[in-house]
């Protein structure tokens, strides 16, 4: 009979437990049961109790109750096994997203653009030829993110934020603020298995894993491409954007007609678009 592993996550859950079972000494070993963090996903109190590994993402008592990290350790049996994971975060290639309510992928400057009465062909300009660096810090930006990541990194053993401060400029790591590519979550696995004395993920396994979160790359501005000095994210680049492939000005046209429309759903927004393309 199998161990019961509790996986306690965010979106970077799904990807990693696939990782995880890629390891035969862990699937054979361990039935992983996952439970999604934000949507605050109930665990039944028998699963804690029986419980023979917790891998979770840290989460404060505050706001979290009976979810809270420190609580559902605190109802594990003694010889249960808790290893926490950093919640992986990167702002540095959207430095202007912001985390308003009401609409996906906010960004500061073009919603404060769309605030005033200019027309759609105005907003575009401005945002596209606006010198950003003129309004806003990004090195202060970008170096406190890069603090709050390096405190989440001190509460676990997997190791990331050098990784990525080394390798950004010439290959994507995450596709959005908060969905890293598939070498940082290689990296988390593997950092698991170790701490469980479990042998790395074989490479050969991992050659046809599929990558993580393949409907949406966000977009980067070429300014912060530019800022960066990125091998990638120029004008003429185009990302997958839930079935289209767009540049950067291209995203931002829909990101405007969406918002002058009043319409929320943004993501849904998009799929329509790319819908009406392919018809």
């Amino acid at each position: 009979m199998k161990k019961i592993c509790i996986l306690h996550a965010n979106c970077q859950g799904e990807p990693l437990e696939e990782l995880l079972l890629l390891s035969e000494e862990f699937s054979s070993t361990y039935d992983i049961h996952q439970f999604t963090n934000y949507t605050r996903d109930h665990i039944p109190a028998e699963l804690i109790a029986a419980c023979d590994l917790f891998i979770y993402q840290p989460l404060p008592a505050e706001n979290w109750a009976e979810l809270a990290s420190d609580k559902i350790i605190s109802r594990l049996k003694s010889k249960a096994r808790a290893i926490a994971f950093p919640s992986m975060f990167f702002k540095h290639y959207w430095p202007l997203w912001s985390n308003v309510r009401g609409f996906n992928y906010r960004d500061i400057f073009l919603d404060s653009l769309l605030d005033r009465d200019l027309s759609e062909s105005q907003v575009l300009h401005l945002f596209m030829n606006t010198r950003l660096t003129n309004i806003y810090d990004f090195k202060e930006i970008m170096d406190s993110s890069e603090q709050i990541e390096r405190d989440k990194e001190q509460q676990t053993p997997v190791r990331y934020v050098d990784w990525v401060l080394e390798n950004y400029r010439q290959k994507p790591v995450f596709k959005t603020i908060n969905h890293p590519n598939t070498e940082l979550l290689i990296i988390t696995a593997n950092t698991l298995l170790e701490e469980l004395g479990m042998d790395r993920l074989p490479e050969n396994k991992l050659e046809n894993f599929p990558p993580p979160f393949p409907e949406f790359e966000q977009p980067i501005h070429p300014q912060v491409a530019e800022y960066l000095g990125l091998e990638f994210g120029g004008p003429e680049q185009r990302y997958h954007v839930y079935g289209a492939e767009l540049t950067f000005e291209e995203y931002v046209m829909r990101y405007i007609k969406c918002r002058r429309n009043n319409i929320e759903d943004f993501i849904g927004f998009l799929m329509a678009a790319a819908r009406m393309e392919k018809a």
